[in-house]
């Protein structure tokens, strides 16, 4: 009783803040004083349950130090004049209808390289982003594209850590995991393109830019060297992709000749710079501002602190077994409906709680380890839900980690169709499956890569 009562507040407490438009860290503070409360009443002591706060943090330790590379990435690159040179390239090449389905392919393309949703928004959803800004183009749209591209990797790259993590925790094999995923998710990938073209070019009325913006756009920009090389970060960011080198390697060797080009070819003080890279960069023409100004490691402190106190409930649910009362009930619901219905209930209540997308696919993995009947079952319908899921919940460190690297509206969200139609197709499979007990001989089944090992009931025969 008391754990349905200390889960229901915390939801009420969320639910509220969103309302009242509070400030999502206070939100996380008080969850973590209700949770620290909740360990409280079952017997443990203050000093265990620190303990247990700062065992959830130390797992994030990482992520923050890549919150802070980003910052200064980003900053670099407007101030190294990446940015507004392919912002002046685009005004060319691209359309506000056109950016829109460009926008979701070319992050599908990076995250797949990079394996990281953060990455990808970083680089290719920032400068995604900017072109949106600066042709006036619907940024509801180009947000929700840059989250489903983002997140498109996360579940079918072999370079994903989530991938990885879910490989790891159901013993399954990573590269047919992945293969799985992209064959399963073609439908999807497919409604996701032509969601985004047809309501890309309905929301700009088939409009092109004005010749008259183009040229304001371009004329903003005379301060910049905008020659090729400033294009050389952007080039290291996808060649040493291309190579696997790890991302924040490649991520620091893209900041290194974004620099170098800053001090040599923008011609900036070092002093400034410095401070560019920390505070953010700041245009001293108003012009430019509205387009170059941003970034920074200090335009990361806020998502910093957020993810850090999101990190105590991992610890806290750990060791106060918070969430047990919820897996019996998960294994009951599964029995009743189908596999599928049970993980995906469970995604959607653990990334809402944990507030954290790494978190939740732990939690997802130890409330539904008796839903199927064998690890690659279990690994596909995780890869279909809960890797997903952080995606479309605002207050998840995933969401407003991307929401704070680009810049969009967070009522983006609602326009991430991929996050949306993956775990909405597959549930369709799991239950069209369910009713008709043959379907995994059908060749449509087997080209979704689907076999005997994903239908409990022939397990259990």
């Amino acid at each position: 009783m008391l754990e349905t009562v200390t889960l229901a507040t915390f939801v009420v407490t969320l639910l509220t803040g969103i309302v009242l438009d509070l400030p999502l860290l206070a939100v996380l503070l008080v969850g973590w004083l209700l949770f620290f409360d909740y360990g409280l009443l079952r017997g443990h002591d203050m000093g265990s349950l620190v303990r247990m706060s700062l065992a959830g943090v130390s797992d994030v330790t990482s992520v923050l130090l890549l919150f802070a590379l980003i910052g200064a990435l980003t900053a670099s690159w407007r101030a190294a004049g990446t940015l507004p040179a392919i912002i002046c390239w685009s005004a060319h090449m691209v359309t506000p209808a056109s950016l829109v389905p460009a926008t979701f392919l070319l992050c599908c393309m990076m995250s797949m390289l990079t394996g990281s949703s953060f990455a990808t928004a970083a680089t290719i959803g920032v400068i995604c982003m900017t072109i949106a800004t600066s042709m006036g183009a619907n940024q509801l749209l180009v947000g929700g594209a840059i989250i489903s591209g983002s997140f498109y990797g996360d579940q079918c790259s072999p370079m994903s850590s989530s991938a990885s993590l879910v490989a790891h925790l159901t013993g399954t094999n990573l590269f047919s995991n992945v293969t799985r995923m992209v064959r399963v998710g073609v439908v999807p990938f497919v409604a996701s393109c032509l969601l985004y073209t047809v309501l890309g070019w309905r929301a700009s009325a088939g409009a092109g830019v004005p010749a008259e913006m183009t040229t304001s756009v371009v004329e903003a920009f005379r301060s910049f060297d905008l020659s090729p090389v400033v294009l050389v970060p952007v080039v290291v960011v996808f060649a040493l992709c291309m190579l696997r080198v790890n991302v924040r390697v490649t991520m620091l060797a893209s900041l290194a000749s974004a620099v170098v080009i800053c001090l040599t070819v923008q011609h900036m003080d070092a002093s400034e710079l410095v401070r560019s890279l920390i505070l953010g960069y700041r245009a001293a023409d108003p012009a430019i501002a509205r387009l170059a100004n941003g970034g920074g490691v200090s335009s990361m402190a806020d998502i910093a602190a957020i993810v850090t106190v999101a990190s105590t409930y991992a610890g806290l649910f750990e060791g106060t077994a918070l969430l047990e009362g919820l897996g019996r009930s998960v294994s009951a619901l599964a029995r009743r409906t189908t596999p599928f219905v049970g993980v995906l209930a469970t995604s959607i209540a653990t990334a809402a709680i944990a507030c954290d997308q790494v978190v939740a696919i732990m939690l997802v993995r130890q409330l539904c380890d008796q839903c199927e009947g064998t690890g690659s079952a279990l690994a596909l319908d995780i890869e279909s839900s809960v890797t997903l899921v952080p995606a479309l919940i605002p207050w998840s460190t995933s969401c407003v980690g991307i929401v704070a690297f680009t810049g969009m509206p967070l009522a983006s969200t609602m326009c991430a169709f991929l996050p949306m139609l993956v775990p909405a197709w597959t549930l369709a499979i799991s239950l069209w499956q369910h009713a008709h007990p043959t379907f995994v001989d059908t060749p449509a089944a087997l080209c979704m890569g689907l076999t005997e090992e994903d239908d409990l009931r022939r397990l259990a025969a």
